[in-house]
């Protein structure tokens, strides 16, 4: 069972068509910090949420399930690329990854480094308020993030994106990891 049998659709193959009622096929959904093959990363820029990433499947599909492997593969390999870096650059004391979709039925990862002084911990970001004072580390906090992000969106030395497209530091990683890998090593 193929998807095409004599040049038939299958009935059942989802559709990875943009539409014009989904935020993430209309627009970045974000400000835009990397753009691959298969997924960009995007930042909502929340000022409570240091560091705050967005990991957005290029094409519309709302299910893990419905995306090739070497989508999954990526994601995976972005994801904790993401997490490595965020851990080390941010020193959250918690790293939390969620899709939903229940909102946007697009395809899409939360990356969200968490701190137990957050306005939402313990409970997720979409909770209301437990504080409304910011912690005092919050600013410099924003400042790791945005450091760390500015200074890293030039191009690769090796491999520049397609387009010019900005990379910020957790995205280089992963990168780096594929290049590595890609060449016989670890």
């Amino acid at each position: 069972m193929g998807l095409f049998f004599f040049g038939k659709a299958d009935p059942d193959e989802v559709s990875s068509a943009p539409r014009a009622d989904c935020a993430l096929c209309t627009g970045d959904g974000g400000r835009l910090l990397w753009r691959g093959a298969y997924w960009r990363a995007i930042t909502p820029d929340d000022p409570a949420l240091p560091g705050f990433v967005r990991l957005v499947l290029n094409r519309h599909c709302t299910e893990l399930t419905q995306i090739a492997t070497i989508e999954q593969t990526q994601l995976f390999k972005l994801l904790i690329a993401i997490e490595k870096n965020m851990r080390s650059i941010l020193r959250p004391d918690k790293i939390n990854i969620a899709s939903l979709g229940n909102q946007v039925a697009h395809l899409h990862w939360h990356i969200i480094a968490r701190w137990q002084d957050d306005p939402f911990f313990p409970d997720s970001i979409w909770s209301p308020e437990r504080r409304r004072d910011a912690a005092p580390e919050l600013q410099d906090r924003q400042q790791r993030a945005a450091v760390d992000v500015v200074g890293l969106r030039r191009p690769h030395r090796r491999a520049a994106l397609p387009g010019g497209a900005p990379q910020n530091l957790y995205i280089r990683a992963a990168i780096e990891i594929q290049q590595r890998r890609l060449q016989g090593g670890a």
